[in-house]
């Protein structure tokens, strides 16, 4: 059940909010909230967990105050999060732990999900630009966000939201479904959507789901062969 699980959010701004709310709302009892960032106004129309008062406080710590006070043990971790660090961040994990990756690095959702793989954990990714946003649930033997993706593409090519915009609904609307993909797989009803793609054109209001299909030549792969030739240590 999802109260008795562990759950990491990897950033607390436009993504990782509405995630903290989903979750709360899907029962969810224990979170752990990474961020090094602190509150601006600018960002209080898609970041719902502050107001003008936390401006310049650092948003883990608020954030993790928020949820503590709807009776959620949430604790703050303020750290800047770099590609590198995601192995040691899952290797810290208790082993059903399941982390939400809602941060607005590319590079770390690729991370996020090679550490996942590599470590035989659940976590669920997502983004969100414009009016436009996806979401994915990997677990141990489903196809992962690089059979999607493959790499990340050159920086040329992947705007930041501050030059190409991003709605705030969009945002929250994806941080909710990030959320809802994490309790699936936490209550052990995520069969049908693991792995899949939720790409959400929300301008249009049509949602896609994209069948998951485990890339040959994708890690992940190679990761679960390498696992499943390690011989059982009762033979």
């Amino acid at each position: 059940m999802i109260a008795d699980v562990q759950l990491v959010v990897l950033g607390a701004g436009g993504l990782g909010c509405p995630a903290l709310l989903g979750l709360r709302m899907g029962g969810a009892k224990r979170v752990v909230i990474v961020d090094h960032d602190v509150v601006e106004s600018s960002n209080l129309h898609r970041q719902v967990l502050y107001d003008l008062g936390d401006v310049g406080a650092r948003k883990a710590e608020v954030a993790a105050a928020r949820m503590r006070a709807v009776g959620i043990d949430a604790t703050a971790q303020v750290r800047e999060l770099v590609p590198d660090d995601l192995d040691g961040v899952f290797a810290a994990l208790e082993p059903d732990a399941i982390v939400l990756e809602c941060t607005d690095v590319p590079a770390l959702k690729f991370a996020c999900n090679d550490a996942a793989v590599r470590h035989g954990r659940r976590t669920v990714i997502g983004a969100a630009l414009g009016l436009r946003g996806h979401a994915i649930a990997v677990a141990p033997g489903s196809a992962c966000y690089r059979c999607v993706f493959e790499a990340l593409p050159p920086a040329v090519l992947v705007p930041s939201c501050a030059e190409a915009g991003v709605l705030g609904t969009a945002v929250g609307v994806t941080g909710f479904v990030l959320a809802q993909l994490a309790c699936a797989l936490a209550d052990g009803h995520a069969d049908d959507i693991v792995g899949r793609l939720l790409e959400l054109a929300l301008g249009s209001g049509i949602i896609r789901t994209l069948a998951g299909r485990v890339r040959p030549q994708c890690p992940c792969n190679t990761t679960r062969a390498s696992r499943l030739s390690v011989p059982n240590a009762a033979t």
